[in-house]
């Protein structure tokens, strides 16, 4: 009613857009209070001119009629203009696929660029035509949001999580099927939307140089410093193991060349790896693995003409 009657902050006035441009059944019922209050009013004119008729001059009945006809016209003007607006949100629907072990670059239409990893899948309007910039990922991805202090980016992400920003450079790993939630934060700043373990709705303003990891199962958070060095490798190709235990190293390959490792029991999981790999296939970086440490490695199935996921097997 704030917003209505033309008392709202600038911040309210930005979160009533928001809600409305969310769904239209918020549009209708805005509409329907618009209508209210705008009756109201004329009410209200009605019996102060009834009630005042012989106190009023000409010249002050006009500036009031003045004043409730620009009320009407405001409330006309933005009926108008939202409609529009929600019209406008019909708009075409774009979907990129990136196979596993391979990348794709994507320039959206405000000029964001955005960099998408293997085994995942990012939606987008071909134009932004709401207050708000929304996209949809499934996998991973890295962005170069352009700056836009009128309308806001948003990754929504799975499990109810998303990332809200202006401008800024992030990278999110937010696969469905994982367990796990990751942000890492670059440049800029962004609010990071979860629900907590209670499910009720909270954020985290990130800061330059952190990574956020969020457990949608239990509703858990937690905040690390980091280069981004790691968390950024995939976008330039590059593969980098810093002080890494061997699940982590196998955990990562799994992901850029999809496959799937099966490690017997006994093999020791204490040993850390670092090195940085560039257009190396799989079996090179494999080696190196079996090199520095006591592990050994074999295709479990055939690793040409056959359908499944090849297997690895991981052994002492």
């Amino acid at each position: 009613m704030k917003y209505i009657s033309g008392k709202a902050s600038q911040r309210e006035k930005e979160e009533v857009a928001e809600w409305i441009d969310a769904d239209a059944a918020n549009l209708e019922e805005f509409m329907s209070l618009r209508k209210t209050y705008d009756t109201l009013v004329w009410q209200d004119a009605d019996e102060l001119k009834k009630g005042r008729r012989k106190a009023l001059s000409l010249p002050a009945f006009a500036m009031k009629a003045m004043r409730i006809a620009a009320i009407f016209v405001l409330a006309f003007g933005l009926s108008y203009v939202l409609l529009q607006t929600l019209r406008k949100e019909d708009v075409e629907m774009q979907t990129v696929y990136v196979p596993a072990g391979q990348r794709a670059q994507v320039r959206l239409a405000d000029g964001t660029m955005v960099w998408v990893n293997g085994k995942s899948t990012l939606t987008f309007p071909a134009r932004f035509a709401s207050r708000t910039r929304k996209v949809e990922l499934d996998g991973e991805a890295y962005f170069e949001v352009r700056k836009d202090t009128e309308r806001q980016f948003i990754v929504s992400t799975a499990h109810q999580s998303a990332v809200r920003v202006s401008g800024t450079k992030f990278n999110v790993k937010a696969y469905k099927d994982s367990e796990e939630i990751i942000t890492t934060l670059i440049e800029g700043k962004v609010h990071f939307e979860f629900n907590d373990a209670a499910r009720e709705p909270r954020y985290i303003a990130m800061a330059p140089g952190q990574k956020l990891v969020y457990y949608p199962q239990s509703g858990r958070t937690e905040l690390y410093s980091t280069s981004g060095e790691g968390e950024l490798a995939w976008k330039d190709g590059m593969i980098v193991f810093k002080q890494m235990t061997l699940q982590g190293a196998l955990d990562i390959l799994a992901d850029r060349y999809d496959v799937e490792f099966i490690v017997r029991r006994g093999v020791p999981d204490d040993d850390l790896f670092s090195g940085t790999f560039t257009g190396r296939s799989l079996e090179q970086i494999l080696n190196y693995i079996e090199a520095s440490s006591k592990i050994h490695w074999r295709y479990l199935n055939s690793v040409q003409g056959s359908k499944e996921k090849m297997k690895i097997e991981i052994f002492i």
